[in-house]
């Protein structure tokens, strides 16, 4: 069904096309984060928010070392104009990330205990000896991913997401309901899930492209690569760190001021917002790489850059206000109420994750126009900041308001990254600011309908469903303005 439906929407589009490629992403992201966010009431009502809390410091740790899985060498798959560089590349991100995951298992038997005592989670400690396993799945299917978006095989990545999707729900779903086994639960449906998405990724590549992937290697073109692309591992690799780490720096950090409970909160409003964003950012960033990398070789990167920036300002700034205004009463309503204070932080998340949501494609410049030590650079800037506020917060004692300062400084740095981006490519910062209020302006009749929905009925359910219907009239209003545009 999901294959019939991909089909039908590329078959209007042209082969080989940005369009066309975004639209097959999306449409394994669709369903991989559909799946997740339907689940996910039901995983709130099995888990506690201090399992939860668990899973996401279990989570932030793997995201914060995966990023240098393979020193970041895995980025530079896209770039190289011969194949034959880039499957070295390729197999030089395998084997780095082999010797990582062995690096890691000396850590966790030397720091398993100490590391998880130091976030006040003792139950994490057992769930640390899987870390050197979750890491090797990620770093390979990290260097496969890219080495599928340098073929322009979509397709396979839109299956790998449905895949890990499916077997992490289903693990997630029948341990917590027939073993009830607390973080564990969750931790195992995640490893699950990537162990056998990445594994069915792999062997597609091998029977495609194994015999040339296989045939291209050699010891002196590995060296090559490694010298090539040294400014990966010795830029981005930071660079990336530092970026993961302020994402993930608020379960750590709350962890270690606050109870495992506040982590779970904050877990699941993150991972509910962070949700359909991924839909449409992820699989746009994936596509969009390949595409940059062509403009900047044709001298176009300034027009395309902010066709992009315009774009995801446009479908994602109404939706992410509406969130904003409606979360904790939608939240109480479907995951039940202890989870209301979810809601309550996703509110002061809200303009952070969506600035985030617009970088991530553009990020790819650093990249693109091998500006490496200014990524380094602005993403030290922005983790140094986001780590002070977190501190001042959490030494204050009080985590609404170290999530709301988190959100806020999140939120402003993000602005100047995304700012910064479009500047390195062209565009003038006025143009920049002038696009985002046009598009605040219009945005505000879509708010005011669950606001006025409040004021008139002080019904929690009518709000949520005034809300929810604002969204739907935007997305109708939407879409007749791209068929319009042709968009």
């Amino acid at each position: 069904m999901i294959d019939k439906l991909r089909e039908a929407l590329a078959s209007k589009l042209p082969p080989g096309s940005f369009i066309r490629n975004v639209v097959t992403l999306i449409t394994g992201t669709t369903f991989a984060q559909a799946l997740m966010i339907l689940v996910a009431p039901i995983l709130t009502r099995l888990y506690s928010p201090g399992d939860f809390g668990v899973y996401a410091l279990y989570a932030s740790i793997l995201g914060i070392i995966a990023v240098v899985a393979c020193w970041r060498y895995e980025l530079a798959i896209v770039l190289p104009e011969k194949d034959e560089d880039a499957a070295n590349l390729l197999v030089l991100s395998i084997c780095i990330c082999f010797g990582m995951a062995v690096f890691t298992l000396i850590l966790v038997a030397l720091f398993h205990n100490s590391v998880a005592n130091l976030f006040g989670a003792p139950k994490l400690a057992p769930w640390l000896w899987f870390l050197p396993l979750s890491l090797l799945a990620t770093g390979l299917f990290m260097a496969f991913n890219y080495w599928s978006t340098r073929r322009k095989q979509f397709r396979r990545l839109a299956v790998r997401q449905i895949t890990q999707s499916t077997v992490t729900a289903a693990t997630q779903l029948g341990i917590g309901y027939v073993m009830r086994t607390g973080p564990g639960g969750l931790i195992g449906g995640s490893i699950l899930g990537q162990l056998t998405a990445t594994g069915r990724l792999a062997w597609q590549i091998w029977q495609d492209e194994g015999k040339p992937i296989w045939n291209s290697i050699g010891w002196n073109k590995l060296k090559r690569q490694l010298s090539r692309y040294r400014k990966f591992p010795l830029y981005s690799s930071w660079s990336g760190m530092l970026s993961t780490a302020s994402n993930m720096l608020p379960a750590l950090l709350l962890g270690y001021f606050f109870a495992p409970a506040v982590v779970g909160y904050y877990a699941l409003g993150h991972r509910v917002l962070a949700m359909p964003m991924g839909v449409v950012g992820g699989s746009i960033a994936q596509a969009f790489f390949p595409r940059a990398t062509e403009a900047k070789r044709k001298g176009n990167l300034d027009k395309i850059t902010f066709e992009m920036f315009q774009q995801l300002l446009a479908i994602g700034l109404v939706p992410i206000l509406l969130i904003t205004i409606v979360a904790p009463d939608l939240f109480a309503l479907v995951f039940g109420s202890r989870w209301w204070i979810a809601g309550e932080y996703v509110r002061w998340l809200s303009l952070w994750m969506f600035f985030n949501f617009i970088s991530s494609p553009l990020s790819n410049m650093y990249l693109v126009l091998e500006r490496q030590r200014a990524g380094l650079i602005v993403n030290a800037v922005m983790f140094s900041t986001r780590l002070l506020a977190l501190i001042i917060g959490g030494i204050k004692g009080d985590a609404l308001f170290t999530i709301a300062l988190f959100g806020l400084t999140g939120a402003i740095l993000w602005i100047f990254n995304c700012t910064y981006i479009l500047y390195m490519a062209g565009v003038p910062a006025l143009q920049v600011y002038d696009t985002i209020l046009r598009e605040a302006i219009r945005s505000v009749p879509y708010a005011l309908l669950p606001l006025v929905a409040w004021f008139v009925f002080k019904n929690s359910l009518v709000f949520v469903l005034a809300g929810i219907t604002a969204g739907i009239l935007f997305l109708i209003v939407k879409g007749i303005q791209m068929k319009k545009t042709g968009v």
